[in-house]
């Protein structure tokens, strides 16, 4: 996911750079503050998909493992671990899901904000 919100920070800079550049050569009209709105917009986006997230579930701790398993009254085999391992792992995926799921959601508003973007610079030089 942060490979993809590398890539729209430059998608986003390539394009404002190239098309804001020549539409405000001109006075401010309403598709220009209509572009730097939706560059704001692109930029609190990207910051959402970038911001670190601690509660990411998918870790293992050692001595968990060995004293629920291993040192316990009663050692458990290792179906029941893998068992037991698999559907916890299962519950981590879930729950990582819906974050994941909220930074896909940011990363696809800002894909067509993008778009949006481009498209009122480009109405700003054709001064509509």
């Amino acid at each position: 996911m942060n490979t993809r919100a590398g890539s729209l920070i430059f998608a986003t800079a390539f394009a404002n750079s190239l098309l804001g550049g020549a539409a405000l050569s001109n006075e401010l009209g309403v598709w220009d503050w209509t572009a730097v709105t939706l560059l704001f917009s692109i930029g609190g986006l990207i910051v959402f998909m970038l911001w670190p997230y601690h509660q990411y579930t998918f870790r293992f701790d050692p001595e968990e493992l060995l004293h629920q398993y291993v040192d316990g009254n009663k050692p458990t085999t290792m179906s029941a671990m893998h068992r037991a391992l698999a559907l916890r792992i299962k519950a981590d995926m879930a729950s990582n899901w819906r974050i994941i799921q909220r930074l896909r959601v940011a990363l696809q508003f800002a894909l067509v904000f993008l778009l949006l973007d481009i498209l009122a610079w480009l109405l700003a030089i054709a001064g509509v």
